[in-house]
């Protein structure tokens, strides 16, 4: 025949089911009733549903002895916080009808809980036989003998209907004896338990299902079920089985003695929330592995806790962190954590095969995630379990969530390792081109000195001569300034480091110029320095000013100082920094759009040089901004520290 699940209307079979239900929320309200249960209370389905319990069916007020509120709300109540049904006894309870007054009824009520997904209360579910013709036919007689013997004759018939409804729960349901044999128990509890369920007391489950505390410590005396024989109620109880070769499964549990019944002296209800807490898991290590990753720390700190992290928390026997080394053409073990660390096992042939193919590798018991960055792969997540299978929840979520964020900081670390080889390979160039054109140009000024000295030149030919030495000297200049820069840049090159009077240096390296220049500084601003370069760093920014300072104009040079700071600012009258071109004006060989356009000499190594002073003497150089006039140049060296009374270093921007 099939399967017919998915044809049936459920919403219909209920509203067409011969007994009267009714569906209340946790707080009493009414959610929902059938087609029974709104003709049996003379009333329409509009004008229950949303209606607290009580305020749609009060008790009859016309009837003083009337109960049916309090001893029905008890009932609810105890389905509310046991979570457990409750079969009532025959209650009168008087039905308001349409058009006033009472109709006398007599109920036999049961009341069910329906718990969701979490273990929690969703609905209870409201089931009343309505027997007050039956009651009525033996008024003849005693009504409540008449009613104890109808209950007696129903109660076989209403703890059939309970265990049905009992063992259509998810949640498995074991009722045990003072002994802790079990005496009750739904299908749930006979698949999770065994067949042999009724054979097992609750002091074997332990050891019989591997059963364990969140911390893995084994599960004893302290199981729930014997914790209310000892009479401890247990809500909330997490449980965690760990049958070998299985993944693990995690239970939410609560358990209560029972009072009054001699065959059951305790209860409980065993929920799985597996599914719900590998979610929370994944999420939680998602959070801790983005922490990790933005606290920074070395290389092998972050990527080895991160490691950790996706074991511990996701339950891994085994993770490990492979990097793709494009050099030797094969996977290198970065990082790896193992429980226990004796156990661990290579997965260089999984991540070869992941980085190969360029996609996860899923096994029984293992599973390869790639860590790509665009069209490569950086690294590979290998990570190993015990159980015979990963729960796709799982693959997914390592897959989606925490291997991108781990490939993220891969990334990261490749782009901040090949800037370094960039910057160290460029200023390796620049020393290997100046040193390569010193020498040449050392012997071309020496051997035209040596022509210039023959006598018998005609003009024409010490005119060339002349020509040859300025622009061999001009050509050597700018070599030893980019030399200057490498070797600043490299941290190579020796400085004199002293005592130095900062004001007195800006103010000679100004009295050298044929520009006009206002000066605003103390009369001594001490510092811990290198004169020469202190005074050739200042010389390249007031060159720099003096250039496209607007005609006619002077150059402005103010020097201020805090305990910690230093601030040297050059400025002239000119047009504005472009935007596009104010954090490119201290970049190596760069020149300007106005500078190329207008054939303004230059090199493009004035600013770089004196920012490279200004750093190696511990400052920064802070970013132009913006002037819709003048100044036109700014530049700005600061210092952090003192000695005594003097700032220990400083530093400058333009």
């Amino acid at each position: 025949m099939g399967d017919m699940s998915e044809k049936l209307d459920y919403r219909r079979l209920f509203a067409g089911a011969p007994v009267a239900l009714l569906v209340l929320d946790p707080d009493l309200v009414i959610v929902e009733a059938n087609d029974a249960f709104v003709t049996g209370a003379m009333s329409t389905r509009e004008a229950l549903v949303g209606r607290p319990m009580f305020d749609a069916f009060p008790d009859n007020p016309q009837n003083p002895a009337a109960n049916g509120v309090a001893t029905l709300g008890a009932s609810l109540q105890r389905v509310r916080t046991e979570l457990v049904a409750d079969i009532m006894e025959i209650l009168r309870y008087d039905v308001p009808q349409p058009h006033g007054g009472f109709d006398h009824r007599w109920w036999s009520p049961v009341n069910v809980p329906v718990l969701g997904a979490d273990g929690r209360l969703r609905w209870i579910i409201h089931r009343v036989e309505d027997v007050t013709e039956w009651v009525r036919a033996g008024q003849a007689g005693d009504e409540r003998i008449q009613a104890e013997t109808y209950a007696r004759l129903r109660l076989q018939e209403r703890q059939e209907v309970l265990e049905a409804v009992v063992d259509s729960l998810d949640v498995a349901v074991v009722g045990s004896d003072a002994n802790g044999m079990p005496v009750l128990f739904n299908d749930a509890a006979r698949t999770l338990i065994g067949e042999r369920i009724a054979e097992m007391p609750a002091a074997q489950w332990g050891a019989h299902l591997h059963l364990h505390h969140p911390d893995g410590r084994p599960i004893g005396d302290d199981l729930p079920l014997l914790r209310a024989l000892r009479g401890e109620p247990v809500r909330d109880a997490e449980v965690i089985r760990r049958t070998p070769d299985r993944a693990r499964r995690v239970f939410r549990v609560h358990s209560r003695p029972v009072d009054g019944l001699s065959a059951v002296a305790a209860v409980v209800a065993i929920h799985e929330v597996t599914e719900a807490r590998r979610a929370a898991r994944l999420h939680e290590c998602e959070l801790a592995v983005a922490k990790v990753v933005a606290a920074g720390g070395t290389d092998e700190q972050v990527l080895g806790e991160a490691v950790r992290l996706i074991g511990t928390l996701i339950g891994w026997d085994q993770v490990e962190l492979w990097t793709c080394d494009d050099t030797a053409g094969l996977p290198r073990l970065t990082a790896r954590w193992a429980d226990p660390v004796d156990g661990a096992v290579s997965g260089l042939e999984l991540a070869t095969l992941a980085c190969e193919r360029r996609r996860p590798i899923v096994e029984p018991s293992a599973l390869a995630v790639p860590l790509p960055s665009g069209p490569e792969v950086l690294g590979v997540l290998v990570c190993r379990t015990a159980a015979a299978d990963i729960p796709e929840d799982v693959s997914a979520g390592l897959v989606g969530g925490l291997a991108p964020a781990v490939g993220l900081f891969l990334a990261r670390l490749r782009a901040e390792r090949l800037t370094t080889e960039l910057d160290r390979a460029h200023d390796q160039y620049i020393a290997l081109a100046g040193h390569e054109l010193r020498t040449p140009l050392t012997t071309i000024q020496s051997y035209t000195d040596l022509l210039l000295d023959e006598p018998g030149l005609t003009d024409d030919q010490r005119h060339m001569l002349t020509a040859i030495e300025r622009n061999a000297a001009g050509l050597r200049a700018v070599v030893l300034k980019l030399l200057d820069v490498a070797a600043l840049r490299s941290g190579r090159l020796d400085m004199s480091i002293q005592p130095a009077d900062l004001a007195a240096i800006v103010r000679d390296a100004a009295a050298g110029s044929d520009h006009r220049i206002r000066i605003d500084t103390p009369a001594t601003m001490p510092i811990d320095g290198d004169p020469a370069r202190l005074r050739q760093a200042v010389e390249e920014l007031l060159a720099n000013a003096r250039t496209w300072a607007a005609d006619g104009s002077g150059v402005d040079v103010r020097l201020s100082a805090d305990r910690h700071t230093t601030v040297l600012s050059v400025s002239n009258q000119g047009q504005p920094v472009r935007d596009e071109e104010r954090d490119l004006l201290f970049d190596l060989f760069y020149r300007g759009a106005d500078a190329r356009r207008r054939g303004v000499p230059g090199s493009g190594l004035g600013l770089s040089l004196a920012r490279a002073v200004v750093e190696q003497h511990g400052g920064h150089s802070p970013s132009t901004s913006r002037r819709t006039g003048p100044p036109r140049s700014r530049s700005a060296s600061r210092t952090a520290g003192r000695q005594a009374d003097r700032p220990s270093r400083c530093g400058t921007t333009v």
